[in-house]
């Protein structure tokens, strides 16, 4: 069992060798994306496109950045992150997906199929989001059915229902049901693993709902923007000739974590013998169990001239078959990024390494086996804005398997909450927030 789940952490997938940010108004510039258009050859004649409606004044929007797929769809998508609200026996993340652009597609189009998200989760609950509480060394994962037959299902709009209803200019609300929070968090820190942490976000009564204080409109188009180093290149050290490089896209700073957003390119046809090996990730100890498929645990930060450590990538506690494991805080690159196979493509990742002294501007990013990236900038973000709220419309959904809840348009805001009978077929226990690994 050890043996295998520290392949798990170290291999990709044999599907994967077959084939099988910011957040904030400001965008965080990591990639070049047009306004949806049509194709040039689209006849006049054609059926007319149904244009999504854009968003509704009245949602609240407490972050958001862009990412971009990398399983050959080059799907750019903004994702946004609308509440945490307390509920009867949960905690429910409001979260939204706006498809923007794709090549050849216009607004109003579905995604491609086979577009990935790269939000799978290896262990219970599906999906890889989490609430983290840095200051109490807290984590939380999503609550995942009780029943062993069940091992995946969340409490949530499960993506393979969401993914079929997704439309370029469309956002689409979404929701994952978390345990309940202690009486005393009144903030928590909302992360996605392929995205710089939203901090602090005001977490929500029993009974009440957030509205915006002044609208935000998610379908509009991403801004260009330029990253923050050049990239570096190096052969991939396993024998096998494959060239690659890393460019570091930012730093974002709060009081808890810094995110690493850094961007891993594919310069030549890649067999996809990679492995977790230096530059992405750093060598894991022996005899310790890691679910994270090939963690992007590469990159630590050096205050220059300080004299403090480099602080690394942080990692969770977890149990798998009711043995400890760990997973890491950062992007796992799995078959989501199956695109880095060919020549030219490309991987959005980010690591979630430890806070930076207060007032750090420039930082010395390392990556094993790589000179490092030096004077790097630092962004510093506040915790998210607080905004208005008025009582709740009482409205619930059950998970139904025949019908899964399938999101939202932001003209239902606010959108249902789990009906409260049946969150007790779920449960996830709160996680640790570890500096490092343990030596096995």
């Amino acid at each position: 069992m050890a043996s295998r789940l520290r392949t798990a952490g170290v291999l990709l997938t044999s599907a994967l060798l077959a084939g099988g940010c910011s957040w904030g108004a400001q965008e965080p510039g990591l990639f070049t994306t047009p306004r949806p258009t049509l194709s040039p050859d689209a006849s006049t004649s054609a059926p007319p496109v149904d244009v999504p409606a854009p968003t509704d004044p009245r949602l609240p929007v407490v972050g958001e950045a862009l990412w971009t797929t990398a399983e050959g769809n080059d799907v750019t998508i903004r994702f946004a992150v609308h509440a945490v609200r307390r509920t009867t026996g949960a905690t429910v993340l409001d979260w939204s997906v706006t498809p923007l652009v794709g090549p050849g597609r216009a607004a109003g189009d579905p995604v491609p199929s086979g577009t990935d998200l790269g939000l799978d989760r290896t262990l219970a609950g599906q999906q890889n989001l989490a609430l983290l509480d840095p200051a109490a060394s807290r984590a939380y994962r999503p609550l995942a059915n009780v029943s062993p037959e069940l091992f995946s299902r969340c409490l949530c709009t499960p993506l393979f229902a969401v993914l079929p209803q997704l439309r370029f200019g469309e956002t689409r609300l979404l929701q994952l049901a978390f345990p309940t929070l202690p009486a005393a968090s009144d903030r928590i820190d909302v992360a996605l693993p392929n995205l710089a942490v939203v901090p602090g976000v005001a977490v929500t009564p029993v009974g009440q709902v957030p509205v915006a204080r002044t609208p935000t409109d998610l379908t509009r188009p991403a801004a260009a923007g330029n990253s923050v180093t050049g990239a570096k290149l190096y052969a991939v050290p396993d024998g096998s000739g494959d060239l690659q490089t890393v460019v570091v896209n930012r730093v974002v700073a709060s009081k808890g974590l810094t995110s690493v957003v850094w961007t891993f390119y594919s310069v030549d046809d890649q067999d996809l013998r990679t492995r977790a090996v230096p530059p992405v990730a750093r060598a894991l100890p022996d005899g310790v169990r890691v679910v994270t498929e090939v963690p992007a645990s590469g990159p630590r930060l050096r205050v220059p001239d300080s004299g403090t450590a480099p602080t690394g990538v942080r990692w969770t506690t977890a149990t798998f078959a009711g043995l400890p494991t760990y997973e890491c805080l950062c992007s796992g690159l799995g078959l989501w990024s199956r695109g880095l196979r060919s020549g030219g493509g490309s991987a959005h990742l980010t690591t979630q390494v430890g806070p930076l002294p207060a007032g750090t501007t420039h930082v010395d990013v390392q990556f094993p086996g790589l000179d490092a990236f030096t004077s790097v900038r630092v962004t510093w973000v506040d915790d998210a804005e607080v905004v208005p709220t008025e009582p709740g419309t009482g409205a619930t959904w059950t998970y139904d398997a025949t019908d899964p809840p399938r999101g939202w348009a932001t003209s239902d805001w606010p959108t249902p909450l789990p009906a409260p009978d049946q969150v007790g077929d779920y449960t996830s226990r709160p996680e640790r927030i570890l500096g490092s690994l343990p030596r096995g």
